[in-house]
């Protein structure tokens, strides 16, 4: 970025708040640095951490954040931030992580810019990490409206809530088909009003569509193309073949469900969310394939324990092994069906992905030369939690995967699959042999103020990681750093 930009923008949201009244403002300047064992950062240094650290191993890097709000009614509030980072050699780079405005009012929300945002409902703090956008990667560019949170629907006497958005973003260049463009939608409803107990059931929706083929052939992104995305329907001649027939673009989604449950003593999230590819997914033909998690809240009712989460995944089964019609009569797919094959795509052969980086669960693991997802075939237990002791705040997290790689599909080449899981496709849709890989990965960190001349605004935090498995590799790391709140 323009050094000149990137100042003039520095300045003008540090010199906001004198010209505003009614404002909230918080400014921090962060350094930190990672140490590792070996060539790759530790997993849960650079996982779920909105793309910050590198996967590189040992680096530095110096941050500054900035946030404020401003009402400018009684009703109405904007909000802007900004999020520079700055790192040298592994991955020299100095970028805005984030980078945003937002208006609210009346219950809505009009945001553009980069912003940290996860979606559908889960505990994203100590998650790892939502089957549909979590915060592994760096958050991508869009225009979003919708709800800004859970909104009483009208004649329900707030019995009935709901909540949704709408946006439009940009995945940009680093892909196998560059300009990628994103759609996503999402809607939830939830029931009981003031009642401890509150079901809740939603729907996210997302599309890649759009973009320049290797070739420099444009994929078109016209208004009609947008329209046949949002309604996943077909497009016409200048869209890719199969495209034409079936739907535009690559489609993907999580159907979810669970419960609030609150009590004096605590409050409980359940959640459960079922990832689909395919429109017959929606008709829950993979019900068993999920991320299952269960989140504990202490509203400082617990002498240490503040958080404590857990998680089950499972994403063996993507509707069965792939396979050539029972009738032989091709539809509007070919001859073949089943097999999901999580995040991959034939066409947006990068997957799910954003700056090589996976946009949704961390544990499925990206090819080296961002061609696809190799291991979607993944059962994992979570455990996470967040504890405070006076002002120490502790955290910690260990995960447990196994590992069982993709399976073969005529769409989808080859990953490397084969070298790392032992599978040998025999033709386009069957393959032989294989083996699960284990692998742990934990975390542990701690953070208090230190003061100095009475004042607590400057922070230190230490962190410590373990990895073990032929997967994520074998490593151990620490992360240390200070922050500075102006």
């Amino acid at each position: 970025m323009n050094l000149k930009i990137f100042l003039t923008v520095i300045t003008i949201i540090l010199l906001l708040p004198f010209h505003f009244a009614e404002a909230q403002h918080r400014t921090s300047i962060e350094s930190s640095a990672i140490l590792s064992s070996s060539s790759a950062t530790p997993f849960w240094f650079q996982s779920n951490r909105n793309g910050v650290y590198t996967p590189d191993g040992n680096q530095i890097l110096l941050r500054i954040q900035s946030y404020h709000s401003y009402d400018l009614s009684s009703s109405i509030k904007t909000e802007l931030g900004a999020d520079l980072v700055a790192r040298p050699d592994p991955g020299s780079t100095l970028y805005f992580n984030q980078g945003f405005i937002k208006l609210k009012g009346y219950g809505f929300e009009l945001a553009a810019g980069r912003f940290n945002n996860s979606s559908p409902t889960n505990d994203d703090t100590l998650s790892m990490g939502s089957l549909g956008v979590s915060r592994n990667a760096i958050p991508i560019p869009q225009i979003r409206f919708g709800l800004s949170d859970w909104t009483d629907l009208p004649l329900t006497n707030g019995f009935i809530e709901v909540k949704g958005h709408l946006a439009h973003g940009w995945l940009g260049g680093q892909r196998y088909i560059d300009n990628t463009l994103l759609h996503e939608k999402m809607g939830h409803i939830r029931f009981g009003g003031d009642a401890s107990f509150k079901p809740y059931v939603g729907l996210a929706h997302y599309a890649k569509w759009s973009g320049t083929e290797p070739n420099g052939r444009e994929v078109p992104a016209r208004f009609k193309d947008f329209l046949s995305v949002f309604f996943a329907v077909g497009g016409d001649e200048r869209t890719p073949g199969p495209d034409q027939t079936y739907v535009l673009g690559n489609h993907l989604g999580a159907i979810d469900a669970g419960f609030y449950f609150s009590r004096n003593e605590y409050e409980l999230l359940v959640y459960r969310q079922f990832p689909f590819e395919l429109k017959t997914n929606l008709l829950f033909k993979s019900y068993m394939d999920a991320l299952t998690g269960i989140s504990i809240d202490f509203p400082d009712r617990v002498t240490f324990l503040d958080q404590f989460l857990y998680e089950f995944l499972y994403t063996k089964y993507q509707a069965g092994p792939r396979e050539l019609r029972d009738d032989r009569e091709p539809d509007s797919r070919g001859d073949y069906r089943y097999n999901e094959n999580y995040y991959n795509h034939f066409f947006y052969r990068s997957g799910w992905t954003y700056n090589k980086r996976v946009i949704g669960s961390p544990l499925f693991t990206v090819n080296e030369d961002n061609l696809g997802i190799f291991n979607n075939r993944i059962v994992a237990h979570h455990v996470a939690f967040i504890s405070s002791i006076e002002s120490l705040k502790i955290t910690g997290r260990a995960t447990f995967s196994r590992n069982y790689g993709k399976r073969c599909d005529n769409r989808v080449p080859d990953l490397g699959e084969k070298e790392l899981f032992g599978i040998e496709c025999v033709n386009v849709v069957e393959n032989v042999g294989g083996r699960s890989l284990d692998q742990w990965s934990l975390q542990f960190g701690i953070e208090s103020p230190i003061p100095i001349n009475g004042k607590r605004n400057l922070h230190g935090f230490a962190e410590f990681a373990f990895d073990s498995g032929k997967l994520a590799g074998s490593q151990v790391g620490t992360l240390i750093g200070f922050r500075w709140e102006l």
